[in-house]
């Protein structure tokens, strides 16, 4: 039997809805084969992993509405976790509107994988491959160990190499912040679980998130052409047409036309026996359009960064930046990244650091930092909405009187002189910092502890109450489980 590490033909919350949708990020990035059948021409193989995680959440309950300074409720777009929590007998009921803490056992990062392939030697320099997985979970659906757990088929793909380059078809992980994904898998969540998305809400599920949405914008899987050309003095470019992707939610930009573009330029150069280093840049793009009428908007951003190990010291770096692309994972439905009336898309980036050290084969360290940033549109911190409707045209003069200035829609909702509540704010950023250790017991058995602390925050309200700051929620997260792979 031979095994040997291959990387992904292309390679992170909540089904993040809430943040939880980290469950469409993580397959696996690298992985052994164990040989079933070996021929002059074919090789059929297996691989996969089995993973579980003992897992502690605590910290703040969801912000209540804050005010602003015309004393209306604001609603908060986007982020933190609204989930309930048991009351202890005498504890006070608002305690449910403070205070988070649950224990609960489930899947790790990269969830639990059977995959079945086979390699095809067609010619001397040409071979063949063909991939096919499934991902499934050890969370009860909805908290009912009764609901049958549905099954993930995230992969299916084949790939033809040759002195070329290689062509990949099927349903593969995508190339827009490939590399930041493969970053915290590699440095920090290859045997982890990380920021669990959801975290004790009923319809919670699936893998966690890694750093994915603290700095990482997950890449996760669709269906696509790519074409990568051979390996050139450690240079290689991939191009690819992907399915376009529809994002819920955000309002009449719902409709697609044409695939989405997505490409990555990589450059690797190994240093000696014991070092390396990898600089990679990415990007996407795609229009999107209105359910009925001709407005359209491009979906766009770009991704950046690099690793680094020297000896037993590995680092990588990365960002990213775009509109529509997407808070937590690429092209996701998060109402913190539009308006909700005008449904213009907002920009968001985000960044991160991932250090790990591996003293020895046994024992590895890591630690890790990441924010993601959303970025207010004026039109968030500016009423642009014609309350009294004095001017439905949008020439600047009133309705009735074509002559007179319209009220202005900054100040036009009953109370003059004090600029118009916008009502709502978007996510202002959220901050990840984490550490942990992994202890392999053998080649294939892992044990990790971890630790995340997850920081969310909103923009301030709109308009301004002096002395108020943004409305926030923190938590710990405390993980130890086991993974085995083959």
């Amino acid at each position: 039997m031979k095994t040997k590490s291959l990387l992904s033909s292309a390679v992170p919350r909540r089904a993040p809805l809430a943040l939880g949708a980290a469950i469409l990020l993580q397959a696996g990035l690298a992985r052994a084969d164990i040989n079933l059948v070996e021929t002059k021409d074919w090789t059929v193989f297996v691989n996969g992993r089995m993973q579980a995680f003992l897992n502690y959440n605590e910290g703040g309950g969801l912000p209540k509405s804050p005010v602003d300074a015309n004393g209306n409720a604001v609603s908060l777009l986007g982020g933190g976790d609204d989930s309930p929590v048991a009351l202890e007998e005498g504890q006070a009921a608002d305690k449910v509107a403070g205070e988070i803490q649950d224990l609960r056992i489930r899947t790790g990062f990269v969830g639990n994988v059977l995959g079945f392939g086979f390699k095809n030697r067609l010619t001397v320099d040409t071979e063949i491959t063909g991939y096919t997985a499934v991902t499934t979970y050890i969370d009860s659906t909805n908290r009912r160990k009764y609901l049958a757990i549905q099954p993930d088929w995230r992969e299916s793909y084949f790939k033809i190499a040759g002195p070329w380059g290689s062509v990949v078809a099927g349903r593969t992980l995508v190339l827009f912040s490939r590399g930041a994904t493969e970053i915290t898998y590699l440095y920090g969540y290859k045997y982890g679980l990380g920021w669990v998305g959801n975290v004790s809400s009923l319809s919670s599920s699936g893998p966690g998130a890694g750093h994915v949405g603290f700095g990482i914008l997950g890449n996760g899987f669709g269906a696509g052409i790519a074409y990568a050309t051979p390996d050139i003095f450690g240079a290689q470019l991939t191009v690819g047409l992907y399915d376009a992707n529809n994002i819920p939610g955000s309002g009449s930009l719902e409709r697609t036309q044409w695939p989405r573009g997505e490409g990555e330029l990589t450059y690797e150069r190994k240093i000696g026996n014991s070092a390396m280093f990898k600089l990679f840049a990415n990007g996407a793009w795609q229009r999107i359009y209105e359910r009925s009428g001709a407005g359209n908007q491009t979906i766009s951003g770009f991704g950046y960064g690099g690793r680094v190990e020297l000896g037993p010291i590995r680092l990588g770096l990365a960002g990213h930046q775009g509109k529509g692309i997407g808070v937590n994972f690429a092209l996701e439905p998060n109402n913190s990244g539009w308006h909700p009336d005008l449904k213009t898309f907002r920009e968001v980036d985000g960044y991160s650091a991932h250090l790990q050290i591996v003293p020895s084969n046994k024992f590895d360290l890591m630690a890790a930092a990441g924010i993601t940033r959303v970025h207010r549109l004026t039109e968030d911190v500016y009423d642009t909405r014609d309350t009294d409707l004095d001017d439905r045209d949008g020439d600047g003069f009133a309705d009735a009187n074509p002559t007179a200035a319209a009220t202005p829609v900054q100040d036009d909702d009953g109370t003059p002189g004090v600029p118009d509540s916008v009502g709502f704010v978007p996510m202002k950023h959220q901050i990840g910092l984490s550490a942990g250790a992994t202890y392999h017991i053998s080649p294939n058995l892992h044990l990790a502890l971890e630790y995340f602390r997850a920081m969310f925050k909103w923009h301030t309200p709109v308009p301004y109450v002096a002395g108020a700051d943004g409305e926030e929620q923190n938590f710990n997260v405390v993980n130890l489980g086991v993974t085995y792979d083959f």
